[in-house]
């Protein structure tokens, strides 16, 4: 469909992967929702590849509706590859993204919705970690893994985010449409927020609620193998945001213990402080090493700030180029029907093969 055609206001984008024999009960409950909202709007629902029933009982419902629209391709991607494609196919102003099931609520999509209108921001993150804000009925593993993962990515990423691995947010359609992004996983969600942070995105969060309506929603999803698959991505792309700030600790503990271990060992050796000293003459050699690490860890840090600044900039770049690309899909979409004469397509074969 053009991209030209009637925008709507609000844009609800759900992945889908396997949820046959719930998928339907869900598909209503978000129907439900957004026929109360009161302003026009589509829903988006993007099958990841579903290997069961998902697909056909999802057809039966949706092809029902002219406002709701299936997405399906027949392999696995990932979350991030799914919410990538309907970001791509989203018209509404605003668009929300969040659990198929709802079980950050329903109200969550008024929510999001209204403090995009009203606070005028680009992306609003609903988190569990504000006052006002919890977890109901998620087993402690999770509730202490969650807890403590956004709490270390908050470091790593800096400013005042408490839930930066969530998927319920919502997006202005300008902001998320001007992020390049590449992720096909989970980790997407990290990072939307390190491109929006570098192009200075207003960032804001609401407090929510997020229940599971038992406890053995996600037991047998991830065994030790799943777990690793979900954790080790996150903490990869949070140490790679944060790796200046980790040679910064690095060089001043590592100049610190070894400044101490020099200076002890030079001590012990004139004034003998310890009954040992004449045997710890290599101390000093000791605090040496450790200093002369510390001045690595300095030079890579000037090397990260360097290659920081660097992405920073092709982030500019790259936002730059998806604006321009949109710009020019727009204005050549009324000339698809027009004959052309020959010069004109071949140039405009070429400029593809240029953006290509």
């Amino acid at each position: 469909m053009s991209s030209n055609s009637a925008v709507a206001e609000i844009t609800v984008i759900t992945p889908m992967y396997n949820e046959a024999g719930s998928i339907q009960a869900n598909i209503r409950r978000i129907l439900d929702v957004m026929s109360g909202l009161g302003v026009s709007w589509e829903y988006i629902l993007v099958d990841d590849g579903s290997t069961d029933a998902s697909l056909e009982e999802a057809k039966a419902l949706i092809g029902r509706h002219t406002q709701c629209r299936l997405i399906h391709y027949p392999v696995n991607r990932g979350r991030g590859y799914a919410l990538r494609q309907g970001f791509a196919a989203a018209r509404g102003k605003y668009i929300i993204t969040t659990e198929s099931d709802l079980s950050w609520g329903g109200q969550i999509i008024q929510s999001l919705y209204d403090r995009l209108v009203l606070d005028g921001c680009d992306v609003v993150v609903a988190s569990t970690y504000l006052p006002g804000g919890r977890l109901e009925n998620v087993p402690a593993s999770r509730r202490w893994l969650s807890s403590f993962g956004n709490l270390f990515m908050r470091w790593c990423f800096g400013g005042n985010l408490t839930m930066l691995s969530g998927m319920t947010r919502g997006y202005r359609r300008e902001a998320i449409k001007s992020l390049h992004l590449e992720t096909d996983h989970k980790e997407i969600h990290l990072e939307i927020i390190a491109k929006a942070q570098a192009l200075g995105l207003r960032i804001v969060e609401i407090p929510a609620t997020i229940r599971w309506p038992d406890k053995s929603r996600g037991k047998g999803r991830r065994g030790a193998g799943g777990m690793a698959r979900f954790i080790l991505p996150h903490l990869i792309s949070s140490f790679n945001h944060s790796s200046t700030k980790l040679l910064i600790w690095g060089t001043m503990i590592l100049f610190s213990l070894g400044m101490g271990l020099a200076v002890f060992g030079v001590l012990n050796k004139l004034f003998m402080i310890t009954p040992e000293g004449y045997r710890m003459a290599n101390i000093v050699t000791y605090g040496l090493v450790l200093m002369l690490m510390a001045g690595l860890c300095a030079l890579f840090c000037g090397m990260s700030l360097q290659l920081s600044s660097l992405a920073k900039s092709i982030t500019h770049v790259q936002s730059l180029l998806e604006q321009l690309q949109r710009s020019e899909s727009t204005d050549s979409e009324p000339r698809q029907h027009a004959p052309e004469p020959s010069h004109t397509g071949r140039k405009h074969r070429v400029s593809q093969t240029l953006r290509l």
